[in-house]
């Protein structure tokens, strides 16, 4: 369990017992830091109270000597402070508690530093003079306590230095260490480079020369080849004329018989064509003639048609009907026409009985 405090004195008292502001339990128990036993007193007290804070004090009192002994206790606590913090030292990099131990006595005293300036302009703000007196008595109270700071802050210095030091060594060994397993790899990967490189260039001539060996051989075999196949080409070139010749002669002859042949058949052809030409002539001739003899009273039968149309009287209309009757007039001479061509398509086109003797005559 730790007691914990914001009183400055008791925080004092404390370190100078168990050097913590906040010791444990345990820490009570086994002090290990021995020293007066009175309170540190460096604010104004009362009877009423004594534990005063310094951020609400009040100093009101006319005289300069009077609000001086405001400072006069710190003579004491600064004997005390000299008999306690001077001895403190740090042994070496790795004594973490003697550190920790100055580190916290140079705290403290340097809060009681801030206290005293903090005093000080309290005092100074009433006159001139009485400020003059205040800087004075606060310079003498801070030359007395910057001896023991300054031996602390020297303590942390050195401390602080060595184990900087320390790290600066190992990150030096380390970083020399990776720089010379660099170099290390480095020097390694170029000689399997080179290694790799010259290995590669042997590989590179060896096939080179069996490249030209196998080329030599393989032109030599291309040269045999391609005279075997020119003299096996002149064969087939000599064979090949004598086929085609014998080629040339049969189908010579086959065209001239088949050009015999094929005259002949055209001739006959020709003359059986023209036979049946005239037979289909004759016979449409006589169709013709006996058709028109068929038809040729319908024919006039029809024609009289057309002369009865031409022969019809359009009946006298009023003016206003005129147009119209001799629109009537034009349909009957039109219709008139159409049938006297009718009647002449009767005489130039058979009709189908006729096309039916006619395919039965032949």
């Amino acid at each position: 369990m730790t007691v914990l405090t914001n009183n400055p004195i008791e925080k004092f008292r404390n370190f100078r017992e168990f050097g913590s502001e906040h010791p444990t339990m345990e820490d009570r128990r086994g002090a290990y830091i021995s020293g007066p036993r009175e309170p540190l007193r460096i604010y104004p007290q009362s009877d009423s109270d004594q534990e005063t804070n310094m951020s609400t004090a009040i100093f009101s009192a006319p005289d300069v000597s009077q609000q001086l002994r405001q400072f006069a206790l710190t003579d004491a606590a600064i004997a005390e402070c000299r008999a306690a913090y001077m001895p403190l030292t740090i042994a070496g990099v790795n004594d973490a508690e003697g550190f920790k131990r100055v580190h916290t006595a140079r705290i403290v005293i340097k809060n009681y530093r801030v206290d005293v300036e903090k005093v000080r302009k309290t005092l100074k703000a009433d006159s001139l003079e009485y400020g003059r007196k205040v800087d004075a008595e606060a310079r003498r109270i801070v030359s007395l306590l910057d001896p023991i700071e300054a031996h602390l802050t020297h303590e942390e210095s050195v401390y602080e230095a060595a184990k900087e030091a320390i790290r600066n060594a190992a990150r030096l060994k380390a970083e020399a260490e990776a720089a010379a397993a660099k170099e290390a790899e480095e020097a390694r990967i170029k000689a399997e480079q080179v290694a790799e490189t010259e290995r590669l260039r042997v590989e590179r001539e060896r096939l080179s020369a069996e490249a030209f060996r196998q080329k030599a051989e393989q032109d030599r075999i291309d040269a045999a080849n391609r005279a075997i196949e020119i003299e096996q080409k002149r064969l087939a070139d000599i064979e090949s004329a004598r086929l085609r010749k014998i080629e040339d002669e049969r189908i010579l002859k086959e065209a001239v018989e088949r050009a015999r042949i094929e005259t002949e058949q055209r001739i006959a052809r020709e003359a059986a064509e023209k036979a049946a030409a005239e037979k289909v002539e004759a016979f449409a001739a006589e169709a013709a003639r006996i058709r028109a003899d068929a038809i040729r009273p319908d024919r006039e039968k029809l024609l009289a048609v057309a002369f009865a149309v031409n022969a019809i009287e359009i009946p006298a209309v009023s003016s206003d009907a005129s147009d119209f009757a001799k629109r009537v007039r034009t349909v009957l001479q039109q219709a008139a026409e159409s049938i006297r061509q009718i009647v002449a398509e009767m005489a130039c086109n058979p009709s189908k009985s006729g096309r039916a003797h006619f395919e039965k005559v032949e």
